[in-house]
């Protein structure tokens, strides 16, 4: 028996399954007809299945298998080309696999068809993601944490990113930077400021029109007839005044937003994108003398591409716990150490995170650290700061003065009125970390009467260990364990060439492993509100073992 008898007298065995019929080889799939009957069901469905030739096994990221109602597109999970939205568990029998798809669509049936069920969260209208002119455009926009009246409408202020590759094509992308209303008050995005600083590339348009311009609340509508009903006339007299003041721009792309809620507080935004000098809108002039202005039926909508990149969603994958995020952060010393603390909690979510170090970034730092070799020589923190800024546009960085804590505070720590001073600039921060590894520093820092939590992180050579202290009594513990307790063989160290400190032998890997187990640890305390005892990760070539003191 071949691929296809096998599928068809399979399905025929499955009890809900009425008929089985017209089913047919085509290229890499078969495709047939399927009648399904079962007791909650009045009267039978029918579907015609797809199966992909790579069955049971995924095609790509999808499966394999599509049942297909085109009377059905009204319901939820139903696609535009009539398929069954389902997901089911992964099975490399053919039997099982069919029992495991067939059953997931009866599931499908009694939960949206008959019982027309409502899922609690929401799913996007779906948009045909296409070229317009040989390239995709897409919008990264964020909250504004402004609410929005249904025909408010006004100017967009757009950004220019990257330009990259996407689907085997080009795509150019851009961030939304603020809506500004008719009356001028503006409504910024909640970029941090690097992104906000940047430089305006062109306007666009808004219109808030509060339903979904889709069919079936979820397919979005194709002609520029379909909005029709959602266009104001004042809003349309402003696109063609737009037009008319622009059309040395002829040619140009002209991004529409149209904004709507997806629940009570939240806004997502679909982009239309007109071409200046064929705007889909037309303005004359009726007998009575009254002017109208329509869209013009006959145009098709060319959707660009949006992404709501609002905090919550961009972190909802990963953010450490909301206490943690907000705290005030600074980091002396961006080496190996500091500068994986930096981007570890960047990528948690933390959004206010200084920086301090007088170094240079050298091309042999690159190896163990997370810098790039491309930028050549560069002060740490210049780079650094530039590097948390390309993974979080929420994250707030400043470079603290470069001769801080390795030149003034050394020189200047004994002085009248020194202390206090040092003392009031740590107490900007709720959070600091130290990772010179700068035993002199480590015994200023000790001194000070500051209340911002202070923890020394330090690493042992081959980094076989990593020793975190939190203050008081930091320089103490540290100095016993280097000199006591742990064996830190300081014989074997890396020598560079020229007359440079030498330096301990360790991988990126050795180096992140100990990094990330401390952060993760030093994350649990302070969500739990547990003790902060200063501890040892011990390091073999398997177990990570943390030992509290």
């Amino acid at each position: 028996m071949g691929f296809l008898d096998d599928v068809t007298k399979l399905i025929s065995d499955i009890p809900f399954v009425e008929k089985v019929y017209d089913f047919v080889e085509e290229n890499l799939l078969i495709k047939g007809k399927v009648k399904i009957s079962f007791k909650e069901l009045s009267t039978p469905l029918e579907f015609t299945v797809e199966v992909f030739k790579c069955y049971p096994l995924k095609n790509y990221d999808s499966d394999s298998i599509k049942f297909k109602n085109l009377n059905l597109l009204e319901y939820r999970h139903v696609m535009g080309d009539g398929a069954i939205c389902i997901h089911t568990s992964h099975h490399t029998n053919l039997k099982s696999k069919l029992n495991y798809d067939f059953h997931s669509l009866k599931n499908w049936i009694v939960k949206y068809f008959i019982n027309k069920d409502q899922d609690d969260h929401y799913e996007h209208i779906i948009v045909d993601e296409k070229l317009i002119n040989n390239q995709y455009r897409s919008f990264l926009f964020t909250d504004t944490g402004h609410s929005f009246e249904k025909g408010d409408f006004g100017d967009v202020t757009i950004t220019a990113l990257q330009t990259g590759g996407f689907r085997g094509d080009s795509i150019s992308n851009h961030i939304v930077q603020r809506f500004i209303r008719r009356s001028g008050e503006q409504l910024d995005c909640q970029w941090s400021n690097l992104y906000k600083n940047m430089g305006i590339s062109y306007t666009g348009a808004y219109l808030y029109i509060e339903t979904p311009p889709a069919t079936y609340g979820k397919f979005i509508f194709t002609k520029w007839l379909d909005l029709q009903d959602h266009l104001p006339e004042a809003f349309l007299n402003f696109l063609l005044e737009f037009q008319k003041k622009s059309i040395k721009e002829r040619g140009k792309l002209f991004p529409v937003f149209f904004g709507y809620k997806i629940d009570e507080v939240n806004i997502h935004w679909q982009v239309a994108l007109l071409e200046i000098g064929d705007f889909p809108i037309i303005g004359y002039q009726l007998p009575n003398k009254e002017w109208i202005t329509t869209p013009r039926n006959e145009l098709d909508i060319n959707w660009g591409i949006t992404r709501n990149s609002s905090y919550k969603y961009f972190f909802g994958r990963g953010s450490f716990s909301q206490n943690f995020i907000e705290e005030k952060i600074l980091i002396i010393g961006v080496g190996a150490l500091g500068s994986m603390v930096a981007k570890t909690l960047t990528r948690c979510g933390c959004k206010f995170i200084d920086i301090a170090d007088y170094d240079i970034k050298e091309p042999e730092n690159v190896c163990r650290s997370e810098y790039q070799f491309n930028t050549g020589l560069m002060d740490k923190t210049e780079e650094l700061k530039i590097i948390l800024g390309t993974i979080s546009p929420f994250v707030e960085t400043s470079i603290v003065e470069k001769d801080y804590f390795q030149g003034i505070i050394k020189l200047y720590h004994k002085e009248k009125g020194a202390k206090s001073s040092f003392e009031k600039g740590l107490n900007q921060y709720d959070l600091v970390f130290d990772c010179t590894t700068d035993n002199d520093l480590m015994y200023i820092l000790d001194s000070l009467d500051i209340k911002c939590d202070l923890i020394n992180l330090s690493i042992t050579n081959f980094a076989k260990e990593l020793v975190c202290a939190f203050n008081p009594n930091i320089y103490n513990f540290v100095m016993n364990q280097f000199m006591n307790v742990l064996e830190n063989d300081t014989s074997d160290l890396y020598n560079p060439t020229g007359c440079w400190s030498p330096t301990f032998k360790a991988s990126y890997n050795d180096i992140s492993l100990l990094v990330q187990m401390a952060i993760k640890h030093i994350h649990h305390l302070y969500e739990t509100g547990l003790r902060k005892n200063n501890f040892i990760i011990e390091s073999d070539s398997s177990n990570l073992k943390i030992v509290e003191y």
